[in-house]
Order: structure tokens, then sequence, then C-alpha cells
């Protein structure tokens, strides 16, 4: 089956399925942009709440892209020291360069990460993809636990008391790993997995509360929760990088149809989200070029570490073909 996977035949159709789509998402993003100039009254008023926005929703909307860097690549590196050594600085270079790359067609980031770990951290491939699936599951687990606590809030709950609420789960996920590693490393790692992820979230609901506070509209519990989900099953469209254009849509078809809080026009949230995309991209044009630079500077060093002359290759192939087993299909001492 894995043969036939790796065929050219069977990979074809895959990668012609894959740009399509990442051009489907270009479109839907430049519909997104048509569809908000198309109102110009209402673009002036975007444009004069944004220059009289509140300090700290701006500085949320700027600051926040890092630290949902932080804790994926955190996340991630929880989900990969299950199967391997990873260090953290590694791992968050790792993530910043994947985030620039897969804004491009095939989501070379992912694939390029999952290279890496095989060749440098010597982790199977199919173990970087469980712990890609895990956090995959993780999110939709925090996803969950955060609308079912929001929908426990009143409609006036001010925007530092969900923080606090949301803080719950981060805390009794911690608490769980701590537990955890005393009887299992494995466990412990994925529910530190579980933490960071949490706070992922966290970071992402704010970040939508404060887009939407520059647009001089507050939203509530129950909308925060509805619109984040959204974007983040957006972001996991496999066929473009980063949600282009589904998120955006997404995001504006899940605030229209809300139907409690401030009433929200679908070009309303459809700006927030064009807010936070902004953001997001100031952010990781600088970040991902300095993270690729250094994972380029470490995988260089690794290959001159690992250099080998024609007839070294040749006597350790001669002493593989003497030795039973194959190295590559043993499972790694658990960290």
């Amino acid at each position: 089956m894995l043969k036939a996977m790796n065929d050219p035949e069977h990979q074809a159709p895959k990668r012609s399925r894959t740009r399509i789509g990442f051009v489907v998402g270009i479109f839907l993003l430049a519909g997104a942009a048509a569809y908000l100039v198309a109102d110009p009254e209402q673009l002036k008023s975007f444009a004069s709440n944004i220059r009289h926005a509140p300090l700290w929703a701006t500085a949320v909307v700027l600051v926040g892209p890092i630290l949902n860097w932080l804790f994926v690549g955190l996340c991630l590196h929880a989900l990969v020291r299950r199967h391997g050594v990873v260090g953290r600085a590694e791992m968050l270079a790792l993530v910043g360069s994947a985030w620039l790359l897969n804004h491009l067609p095939m989501r070379p980031g992912l694939v390029g990460r999952i290279g890496y770990h095989a060749k440098v951290n010597n982790i199977r491939v199919r173990d970087t993809i469980e712990a890609s699936i895990w956090s995959m599951i993780h999110t939709a687990i925090a996803n969950t636990i955060a609308l079912g606590l929001m929908v426990m809030m009143p409609s006036d709950t001010p925007l530092g008391v969900l923080v606090l609420v949301l803080m719950i789960p981060i805390g009794v996920f911690a608490i769980i790993s701590g537990f955890g590693f005393m009887h299992s490393a494995k466990f412990g790692y994925l529910m530190l997995g579980l933490v960071f992820r949490n706070g992922d979230l966290l970071v992402w609901m704010i970040r939508y509360a404060a887009a939407f506070a520059m647009l001089g509209i507050t939203i509530t519990p129950v909308q925060i929760a509805l619109i984040t989900a959204a974007s983040q099953i957006a972001q996991m469209i496999p066929i473009t990088g980063s949600g282009f254009g589904f998120r955006e849509w997404g995001v504006g078809f899940t605030a229209k149809m809300t139907s409690s809080g401030a009433a929200i026009t679908m070009r309303m949230a459809i700006g927030a989200d064009v807010i936070n995309r902004i953001a997001e991209t100031i952010i990781v044009i600088p970040l991902g070029l300095i993270c690729s630079g250094i994972v380029a500077k470490r995988f260089a060093a690794w290959s001159d570490a690992n250099a080998e002359s024609p007839e070294d290759e040749s006597a350790d192939h001669a002493q593989d073909e003497d030795e039973s087993g194959h190295a590559s299909e043993q499972k790694p001492p658990d960290h």
C-alpha cells in the first residue's frame, strides 16, 4: 500500500487537487476583500473605528500571532517528544518556518517538518504524523470545552472574566499532566500537549474579541466561541494553508447565524477576520524567514557532522547486511 501511495501516478492527482484547492482559497480570499470594499460607507466606518480602536485591542491583535506560534510549537514539541528527542527552540524554529511555507501550495511546511524529524531527529514519519493527528484531536477537545463553558456565561460577561474561566481547563490538564508523568512519560506529554493547545485556543478567542472591538463591536462569549471554532475548522482544511479564503467566509457565515448577542453582519465578521489575517501576515513573514534560516543552518550542521566518505558508506553497508533486523523498524525508547 505504501508503495502505491508513493507511486508518481498516485501522487499526481493528489497534487492537482491540492493546487486546485489552493487556487480556490485564493479566489475566496480575493472575494472576501472585494466584498469588504463593495460598501464604501461601511469601509469608511471600519477605517474610522480602527483609527480610534482601544489600545489593548490593537496590542492583542498584533501580539496574538506570536503567542499562537509559541503555544502551537510547544504543543507539537510535547507530542513529538513521545517518540524522540527534539529541542524546544528547535521545534519552535520548525513551526515558525512551516507557518510561512504553508502559505504556499501543497503545504510544504508540514512535509518539510516531517522530513526534518525523520532525518535529523531519527523520528519515524508515522510517529510525526501521529503527533499532528493528536494535535487536531486536542484542538477539537479544546473547542468543545470552551464552547461548553461559554454557553454558561452571561452575555455581558467581561472579557477578563472569560479569560479566567478559560484558564480553568488549562490548570486542570496541567495537573493531570503532572500526575501523568509520574506513571507514563508518553501520557504526561500527551496531556501537556493539551495544556498548550488550550492556551492556543484562548489566545485565538481573545484575538477575535479584540478584532471585533477594533470595529466597535462587543461580542458575547458564545459568539466568541463559535466564531473561533469556525476559524479553527477552516485552518485544518488540508488543501490550503492557514485556511485562505475558507476562514474569512466561515467566520462571516458563523457570525451572521448567531442568534444571541450583538447583531453582526457578514461584512463586519469578515472585516474582523481580515484584521487578524493582516496582523498574522505582518508577523509571519519576518518570523518565518528567521526560523527558516535557523532550521537551514541546523540542518547544514547536521549534514556536515554526518557526512561520510564513500569508503565509510561501503563499510557501513556491508556491516548492516550482516546484522539481523532493521534499525528503522525498532521502536524508539519512551522519553
